[in-house]
């Protein structure tokens, strides 16, 4: 790849390994690092589509891991407001205090924040937007539930500060309520939004964020948000990178580059049919886990189980379909 972003260093092999196993490698195209840079460049939100499985979220965790900072990630649904993603307030707790006979403390002691007041000001979501001497008084004579913050991983350093105070995954946008993604205009917009009984919460002097939101195209987007938004449309890795992914993914145990290149055009194949068939295609996960447990369970793809392993990770929906026809 000839492009080298601005606003963060990619590896010389345009791959972020990253420090835990836990998480797979992320192999970045030119496409990919110059969308990222455009969305740190004019501070918009990423909107980032394309089918389960082509890497979508794993963009928001490397993206993380580039910039030495927090992931805060919220999957949306059906029943999610704006409320649960900025701050709500705890009705049945109160309920609760009230029934037992306690002396009722004020309502900014049932706030819940969200994941965006979290990376607008943590320290003020901590505290629910109290000073820290109206905690102090507060915890004399009330337990005050601790306020969790949403981080998926942290990948900040002692050694070397990060210029982004957070990425922020919200996930799945297009499950969520029609009304929900021009509800996000204005925090998203002015990185300010208002709560129940408080003052409005306006993100710190200095917050950068790098906001990620997926879709899987489930649903068409209000057009006031797509004009607020950059964006990106990510592809099924094609087998030779695949292939790239799975040595890197790999690297510290021997996996024949021949189990790799089969499993990846294996992997091509059943994605046609898929799209034949309007089902889910297989992904870059199920391509690892193929892969691993050819490798461990030491089947190759010249034997006769085979079969049974690529039926278990990578056609699943296929057989199900086929079967009942």
């Amino acid at each position: 790849m000839n492009y080298k972003p601005t606003h963060f260093r990619l590896p010389a092999d345009d791959i972020w390994h990253p420090p835990d196993p836990g998480y797979p490698p992320y192999l970045f195209s030119e496409e990919i690092a110059v969308a990222v840079d455009v969305a740190l460049t004019v501070n918009r939100p990423l909107l980032v589509a394309g089918p389960p499985g082509s890497g979508k979220s794993t963009l928001a965790v490397a993206m993380a891991g580039l910039l030495r900072t927090r992931l805060l990630k919220h999957t949306l649904t059906s029943r999610s407001s704006l409320e649960e993603l900025t701050a709500d307030f705890d009705h049945l707790r109160r309920l609760r205090d009230a029934t037992a006979g306690k002396d009722l403390p004020e309502d900014w002691a049932y706030l819940k924040p969200g994941l965006l007041w979290w990376a607008f000001d943590p320290e003020s979501a901590a505290r629910r937007g109290a000073s820290q001497e109206e905690v102090d008084v507060l915890s004399r004579n009330f337990k005050l539930v601790e306020a969790i913050e949403p981080c998926a991983a942290d990948f900040r350093t002692n050694d070397i500060p990060s210029g982004c105070s957070a990425v922020v995954l919200l996930d799945e946008i297009d499950k969520a309520e029609p009304d929900l993604p021009n509800d996000l205009l204005e925090p998203l917009d002015l990185l300010r939004f208002q709560v129940f009984g408080r003052p409005d919460i306006q993100a710190r002097e200095g917050t950068h964020l790098l906001v990620i939101i997926t879709t899987n195209g489930e649903r068409e987007l209000p057009p006031a948000f797509l004009r607020r938004c950059t964006s990106l449309f990510v592809k099924h890795p094609d087998p030779e990178r695949l292939v790239a992914i799975g040595q890197h993914h790999f690297r510290n145990i021997l996996v024949s580059k021949k189990l790799l290149e089969t499993v990846a055009n294996r992997l091509e194949d059943l994605r046609s049919r898929a799209r034949e068939l309007g089902l889910r295609a297989p992904g870059t996960s199920e391509y690892l886990d193929a892969v691993r447990a050819c490798h461990e369970l030491k089947i190759g793809p010249e034997d006769d189980l085979w079969n049974h392993i690529e039926a278990a990770t990578l056609i699943k929906q296929l057989n199900q379909e086929e079967g009942e026809g």
